[in-house]
Formats: structure tokens, C-alpha cells, sequence
């Protein structure tokens, strides 16, 4: 179980013309960050020194022998089923992983992420199938290998992701019939949990306030109040942070055209309009007339 906030987006902003050339301008501004964060087990040899690639990879990527629970906040064009924040899970067995498509293990879920609030997460795997769980089951034909039993105590079980109010609830936000004993090299069955992030052009702050593990059962599970030791809300664990920007990143001079983390003003604006007929006036001198050369078409 552990909570979570992502906040501090990134903007770009982008000038826009007016369609029929006219003197008005517009600026627009998008406010979305990227990547996402996953929670992450693997058998690597590189032990704790582990680290995948960048950006839409959300640091795990590229990490062989990994199964990843995926939160991720960025649609990457072409790459990803859904357009918003969603929970996926991500494995491709013993080969390095990937955090798109292709290292699929079922259908993202959708749930709002990167909203600035304060998440609680929970992610369960069961040494059975959960019948009381069937109905958000999210599997997929990439699963086909690894539904079926490795020795009398290495069954199919069930990994199951709670958020948020589906923790008190017991509704879980998604579940996954898998045994992990086939899924992952694991010698010892044992490996390394963690957490992993990434940014590109694009970025957020991703924090993981407070967390806490158990391996071996019976697994004492802390309850949702035991878990908010600032009894400030259902799900924070902790005070909830807030980010000062410096100057050229949200705070200092805020004239001109929009800085990071700061609310661009998106109103119309005008060039300054300058006029050089002899017929108007307005910004030519009052000898108007004496400086145009006789004889000339204008």
C-alpha cells in the first residue's frame, strides 16, 4: 500500500494567427505533464542499481525479467489504448519490458492520477483465483502463457490493484488472473520491489509519500485510518506538499508571454496598427502631406 501525488504540470503555450490575416492574435496554452511513475518488481543482475529508459518508458522500460503496475498519465500517439490517465500492467516475462503496447498484460484502466490530490494505492497478489473479483478481470490473449499452474504450491493466482475509495470499498480497480512463478525468473522467489519514474519534453513531479510492504502471509494489512497519520483526509499519509517556483519557473517576472507553471492569459492581443496612406492620419506626422513627392500614385 502506499499514497501518492503528481503534480507541478508542464504548459506550452503556442501563438496562434487569426485564419483570415487580420491584425488579431491568439495564444493558447495546454497544461498536461508526463510520464507517469509504476511500481515495479523484477530479478534483475543489476539488483537495486536497476534502471530502465526515459520518458514514455517511465523508467522501467527496457528492465528484463520485471513485471510493472503502471500508472501513467501521458497518451503517447499510436502507443497507448487510452487517451488520459490510466492503470496498466506491463511485462513481456523474462525479455526486457515495455511500458506501451506491446508490453500489455491486459486492458488499462482509466482513473484520474494527475489531479494534484492525493492518491492511496494497494496492489495484491493472491496465491488463488479471486472469484469475487471476476468482474473487473482485464485479461488479455498476451496472458495465454501464464494462466496455467507451475507445481502443486506455484498456482494461478490473482493480482488485483485497489485505489483510492476501492480500498475501504473492496472494489478493486482492476484484476489480472496470473501466476508470477511463470511469468518471472525468480531462483529464490524472491526479487526487488520499487518504484520507478521518467519525464521527457514533457513533466511533473511524481511523489511517493509514505509506503509499506508485506511478503509473506498472513499480511497484516494496515486500515485506511492506521494508514492517514495526519488524519487530514481519507487517503493523505502525510502533510501535503507544496512546490514554490523561482524565477523563470512560475515566480518572478510574470509580464510578457507566460513562464512555466504559471496561468498564461489566453485573451486576444493586437499588433499595433501603422498606416502609411496620405488619406489616414493616424500615427503620420502632421507634414504628412509634405513628405510625399509630388506626382506619386499612392
Amino acid at each position: 500500500m502506499f499514497s501518492f501525488q503528481i503534480s507541478d504540470h508542464s504548459k506550452q503555450c503556442t501563438l496562434y494567427k487569426d485564419q483570415y490575416l487580420s491584425m488579431t492574435n491568439y495564444r493558447t496554452c495546454s497544461v498536461h505533464g508526463a510520464d507517469g511513475f509504476a511500481f515495479v518488481i523484477h530479478f534483475h543482475p543489476n539488483t537495486t542499481s536497476t534502471i530502465g529508459d526515459v520518458g514514455g518508458q517511465m523508467g522501467f522500460g527496457g528492465i528484463e525479467n520485471s513485471l510493472a503496475i503502471a500508472f501513467d498519465t501521458w497518451s503517447n500517439p499510436g502507443e497507448d489504448k487510452i487517451f488520459g490517465d490510466h492503470v496498466s500492467v506491463q511485462s513481456l516475462g523474462t525479455a526486457a519490458n515495455d511500458a506501451l503496447e506491446a508490453g500489455l498484460l491486459g486492458v488499462p484502466k482509466v482513473h484520474k492520477l494527475a489531479d494534484g490530490s492525493v492518491h492511496l494505492a494497494r496492489v495484491t497478489y493472491y496465491g488463488e483465483l479471486k472469484s469475487e473479483y471476476f468482474n473487473k478481470l482485464v485479461a488479455s490473449d498476451s496472458l495465454l502463457p501464464y494462466l496455467k499452474d507451475n507445481g502443486e504450491q506455484k498456482r494461478v493466482g490473482t493480482l488485483v490493484v485497489f485505489l483510492d475509495e476501492g480500498i475501504e470499498n473492496d472494489e478493486p480497480l482492476l484484476a489480472l488472473p496470473i501466476n508470477l512463478s511463470l511469468l518471472l525468473r525468480m531462483p529464490t522467489d524472491q526479487a526487488y520491489v520499487g518504484f520507478t519514474s521518467s519525464t521527457g519534453r514533457f513533466y511533473e513531479k511524481h511523489d511517493i509519500l509514505s509506503w509499506t510492504w508485506c511478503d509473506a502471509e498472513p499480511c497484516d494489512f494496515p486500515t485506511v485510518k492506521d494508514f492517514d497519520y495526519h488524519q487530514q483526509s481519507k487517503f493523505s499519509s502525510v502533510s501535503k506538499r507544496y512546490f514554490s517556483p523561482g524565477e523563470g519557473y512560475g515566480g518572478g517576472d510574470t509580464s510578457g508571454f507566460p513562464t512555466k507553471n504559471k496561468s498564461p492569459d489566453t485573451d486576444p492581443w493586437y499588433t499595433p496598427v501603422a498606416y502609411y496612406a496620405k488619406g489616414y492620419q493616424e500615427g503620420l506626422a502632421t507634414t504628412a502631406d509634405n513628405q510625399v513627392p509630388p506626382n506619386t500614385l499612392y
